[in-house]
């Protein structure tokens, strides 16, 4: 089973890679004055953004002790490993697109490599660095038999942080975020996360029951 597993992330990856690769292609014949560039950058931009909040939800949704009994954790763990390999994956075309644009001058290594790009460096390293927090974080759930539940409890301490990180560059980096829906769906996604996290962190059933119940009445003291 755990080597199935693996050869299936690894396949997957591959095919990711491979796809990519192909994309990369298939842009370089498509004439410079075509927008499907901008277009595919964008969408695959978005899809990998939502696909990283709804790992996020799914991941909260697992944890939440308030949601105990209310819904099929083994489900939706699963859900949450493949919407997060979803992201990376994702991710990767996103970036497969943008090195693919002649408009843009960039390079595998300046997408990849925080700070090594030319083309607005502050937006690209941040979203280089969720990137790679991503990529950690799938890996980690993917092997989560084979490693301890201590490394994995801190590698996904960053999941926020990754997701953080890939909302400022979206918002910063992204041409239409001007756009009325645009900033819907980031401002709408950011507070249905936040929302969640509070649940989490506020509710526990049970909590505070015994601060709340009535004291026993105090044992009458007979007279001597």
């Amino acid at each position: 089973m755990k080597a199935v597993r693996t050869l299936s992330l690894v396949m997957l990856l591959g095919a990711g890679l491979l796809s990519a690769d192909s994309l990369h292609s298939l842009f370089q014949a498509v004439p410079t004055e075509a927008p499907l560039q901008w277009w595919m950058s964008r969408s695959t931009g978005f899809v990998a953004y939502i696909a990283m909040w709804l790992s996020m939800m799914l991941g909260l949704m697992i944890s939440s002790r308030g949601l105990d009994g209310a819904l099929n954790r083994k489900s939706v763990l699963e859900a949450h490993q493949q919407w997060t390999l979803a992201a990376v994956l994702a991710t990767l075309f996103h970036v497969a697109v943008i090195v693919s644009d002649p408009y843009v001058d960039m390079t595998w290594t300046s997408a990849v490599v925080p700070g090594a790009s030319a083309y607005l460096p502050g937006p690209v390293a941040l979203g280089a660095l969720g990137m790679w927090g991503m990529v950690l974080i799938a890996v980690s759930s993917w092997f989560r038999r084979q490693i301890s539940y201590g490394l994995w409890r801190a590698i996904h301490t960053f999941a926020l942080g990754a997701f953080i990180l890939g909302l400022l560059h979206g918002f910063v980096a992204g041409t239409d975020s001007g756009e009325q829906a645009a900033q819907l769906t980031y401002a709408g996604t950011a507070a249905l996360l936040m929302g969640g996290i509070v649940f989490r962190a506020v509710y526990t059933p049970g909590k505070g029951k015994a601060a709340r119940q009535p004291r026993p009445p105090a044992a009458a003291v007979e007279p001597s």
